[in-house]
């Protein structure tokens, strides 16, 4: 007598499949979305720590301001530009149609490099001796100083002691006296401006080492898709700034509401807020953020998939005049 074979027929294990790759199916799901999530909420850490760095050096740049000259007097030999900290709003990128956001130009301190003179420069030589000139190279730029007015120079040379200074323009005004005596300060400084543009079609922080200088505006941070500079000025003189904006020129701060006009009178705090967003966007059809509203600057109106993180620095001026 033949024994029974046990197993499974065709049909239970084409049930069994069935229900197997259901249950693939949905640990695939879940993995995928996990991976998905994860690797969205990298990109957003990512974008928040690209933007940290030229943060901080913003901020330090504006620390630094008019070197030297805490009346905000000084003077870019090589464009005849007297801007030390001027802020433009509601500017439009020259590629990529992003608008909006405010262009910032300053003169500041540059690593902290700091010496003197050790004869008289009457402006009228292109040679100036100083007392250590070790840190400093052709192609660096300096402020030279009474400590109330100074001028910014492209160094064309340096030898032992001695800078080679690059011509001045057409429209250079000399110190009082026509000269700088010996011991005027010399501060290795920089002229820059920071934009916003497209790189790739990726919104981009942009900054011109020599603002209208010969050089070209380089990419500082990618996915940085505004910059709004509010400026505290103690219009009152009482050493405090007052802020209100819940309306244009209700405040001593320029820029915290649209339609602000420009205040008079010492310059004691800058408010830089910057946002970045995500290089890359969300996976699907869905489009659920929007660009947030920052000081003067509305919330934007498109809806789209890009996360978005918002940092900001408050920066007491410690020349221009302004510092208690």
């Amino acid at each position: 007598m033949r024994r029974a074979q046990a197993g499974f027929t065709l049909v239970e294990l084409m049930i069994s499949l069935v229900l197997f790759s259901f249950a693939i199916a949905g640990v695939l799901a879940v993995a995928v979305s996990m991976s998905q999530g994860f690797r969205e909420q990298r990109a957003a850490i990512g974008a928040e720590g690209a933007v940290r760095v030229p943060l901080d050096y913003i901020t330090d740049a504006l620390r630094q301001a008019s070197p030297g000259a805490p009346s905000g007097n000084i003077q870019d030999a090589g464009t005849c530009s007297t801007t030390v900290l001027a802020v433009t709003n509601n500017q439009t990128s020259l590629t990529g149609g992003i608008t909006g956001w405010d262009k910032l130009e300053v003169i500041f301190a540059s690593g902290a490099v700091v010496t003197s003179t050790r004869a008289v420069y009457d402006t009228s030589s292109n040679s100036l001796a100083v007392n250590d000139a070790s840190a400093l190279v052709a192609g660096d730029y300096v402020v030279i100083s009474n400590t109330g007015q100074g001028h910014l120079f492209k160094l064309t040379a340096v030898v032992g002691n001695t800078l080679t200074l690059a011509s001045p323009c057409g429209g250079y005004v000399a110190p009082a006296g026509g000269l700088y005596s010996p011991g005027s300060l010399v501060i290795r400084a920089q002229h820059a401006t920071f934009t916003i543009d497209a790189v790739d079609g990726v919104p981009t922080l942009m900054m011109d080492p020599d603002s209208s200088g010969a050089s070209v505006p380089e990419p500082l941070a990618e996915g940085v898709e505004d910059m709004q500079i509010a400026i505290g000025v103690d219009v009152n003189g009482d050493g405090q700034i007052q802020e209100v904006g819940a309306a244009a020129n209700d405040d001593e701060w320029q820029g915290n509401f649209a339609g602000d006009s420009a205040l008079v009178g010492p310059v004691r705090a800058v408010r830089v807020t910057m946002i970045a967003r995500t290089t890359s966007g969300l996976v699907g059809n869905a489009n659920p953020y929007v660009r947030p509203a920052a000081e003067d600057h509305s919330v934007g109106v498109t809806f789209d998939k890009f996360r978005r993180r918002v940092l900001k620095s408050m920066i007491e001026i410690r020349n221009m005049g302004g510092s208690p």
